[in-house]
């Protein structure tokens, strides 16, 4: 779907913008003309992503807003890089993973992960969704979420029952502002090949994930076709696996 000319507008911002999904969906809406707030870590990875993305699409605007979404504080830098505009198009991608046993690992970091998998996808869109209503213009909120949300995740705690949250909030979410036209989608993708698996631990079944993992091109292009058209969508055989056969079938 052309999303610049299905919600007359003209920004998006994305999380999570410097690899994976989140920059082939950065590429996709350059793509359709609209301008983009890259939304990331501060790193050189961002830095050379914009560069290249910016270089690529010179008659969009993509702007750079790094920024740890792991820690309380990101959303300072994201008012200044997006007050001057109307951002009708939020994509709450970002994400990472925390292997191990849960009393093993510290606080801290199950921490840091809750903020950037589900805290910080709320306050984002609480400060997007009150722009888009008090203008009265249409809009997009979606969020990268998982099957694993569907299904118990041991040695993985937190990420599955931060996408279960992620889930539920949209589904939620939905029904609120469909008649402000504003639309709300949450994506559930199959493994998907990028930089979320380079720092997991060694655990036999998330090798076998990225053993079938695929590029992103994939759930960007299937989670573009479903804005405005489903509030959950389910990609790949993943999906498939987890509510067909683990849940309705073996009852796991």
């Amino acid at each position: 779907q052309d999303l610049k000319k299905k919600y007359q507008c003209e920004w998006a911002l994305v999380t999570g913008s410097s690899s994976g999904i989140g920059r082939v969906l950065t590429e996709k809406l350059c793509a359709q003309g609209l301008n983009v707030v890259m939304v990331a870590l501060d790193d050189a990875l961002l830095a050379a992503s914009h560069k290249e993305i910016a270089a690529k699409f010179p008659d969009v605007q993509v702007r750079k807003c790094g920024c740890d979404l792991s820690k309380d504080g990101y959303m300072t830098p994201i008012r200044k890089s997006t007050d001057d505009i109307n951002v009708a198009l939020v994509f709450n991608n970002a994400g990472f993973i925390t292997t191990g046993m849960f009393a093993d690992v510290a606080i801290e970091r199950h921490m840091a992960n809750y903020e950037c998998n589900a805290t910080c996808a709320l306050r984002i869109t609480h400060h997007f969704l009150n722009k888009m209503l008090d203008s009265g213009t249409k809009g997009l909120i979606a969020f990268t979420s998982s099957p694993a949300g569907a299904m118990c995740s041991p040695f993985a705690s937190i990420y599955g029952s931060t996408k279960a949250f992620l889930t539920e909030f949209a589904m939620s979410l939905a029904p609120e502002v469909k008649f402000n036209g504003i639309d709300v989608v949450v994506v559930h993708p199959s493994p998907v090949a990028s930089n979320f698996y380079n720092s997991v631990h060694k655990i036999s079944s998330i090798q076998m994930f990225q053993n079938t993992a695929r590029g992103p091109e994939n759930i960007v292009n299937y989670l573009l076709a479903s804005a405005g058209r489903t509030v959950v969508c389910e990609q790949g055989y993943y999906c498939l696996a987890v509510r067909g056969l683990l849940l309705k079938v073996l009852d796991v």
